[in-house]
């Protein structure tokens, strides 16, 4: 008989947020490597339990945030890990554009041309890397976000629906990682911005990796 580790692995990340999340708001110990771990867990058992074609874009997604995580969680470098994540919207979006029955290469120039030409106006404005690179994700990103709304709205299921509300919690945490890069926000304001990133962190990928049915042996 095969073994369902689908609760052991929502324990242990439950577990695993509630302690970190109460070592930085008691500022008890470097929550980092948990944090790291946490994502690693959820991006191993998502490449376990994945199956479909279709799904393992997915599963790329997962591993292109596990290696973001790897810049931004244990080695500080923003940028690189921004980079990373366009890469891992960028695999989600060839998973709407699968689900949704779409051409892959139309789908891809909805969000590379745009993202290009966000950065670049960002980088006339004399803005820094900092905002240049974010702006090309939030492009990347927002793009997704409409597609997944629209799916649902044509297609509307469980899983289009835990696949749309996926992507805005991810964005809401991804919002805060901004605001806590930008100079003018105060110490309090950016751990309170902090604390929510990693609230919402693992729901998202977790509500990403739901939506192909892999909770359900239909992934």
């Amino acid at each position: 008989m095969k073994k369902n580790f689908t609760p052991l692995f929502f324990a242990s990340v439950v577990v695993m947020m509630s302690v970190y999340l109460t070592c930085d708001m008691f500022s008890l110990w470097d929550s980092r490597p948990l944090k790291f771990v946490t994502s690693a867990v959820i991006t191993l058992f998502g490449l376990s339990v994945i199956k479909k074609k279709e799904s393992r874009f997915v599963s790329v997604g997962l591993l292109f945030t596990l290696a973001a995580d790897v810049f931004l969680v244990l080695l500080d470098k923003y940028l690189y890990g921004v980079a990373v994540f366009i890469a891992a919207q960028l695999c989600y979006a060839m998973y709407l554009t699968y689900i949704s029955d779409k051409k892959a290469v139309p789908e891809l120039v909805k969000r590379i041309i745009p993202a290009a030409l966000a950065a670049v106006v960002a980088a006339v404005l004399g803005f820094k890397g900092n905002i240049v690179l974010p702006a090309a994700y939030a492009v990347c990103i927002g793009v997704n976000i409409a597609h997944s709304v629209e799916l649902q709205l044509k297609k509307p299921c469980k899983e289009h629906f835990l696949l749309m509300v996926g992507f805005i919690v991810f964005v809401c945490g991804d919002i805060c990682v901004g605001l806590r890069h930008l100079p003018f926000v105060t110490e309090n304001v950016a751990s309170v911005l902090y604390l929510i990133t990693w609230i919402s962190y693992p729901p998202s990928q977790i509500l990403v990796l739901a939506s192909t049915g892999a909770f359900r042996g239909k992934g």
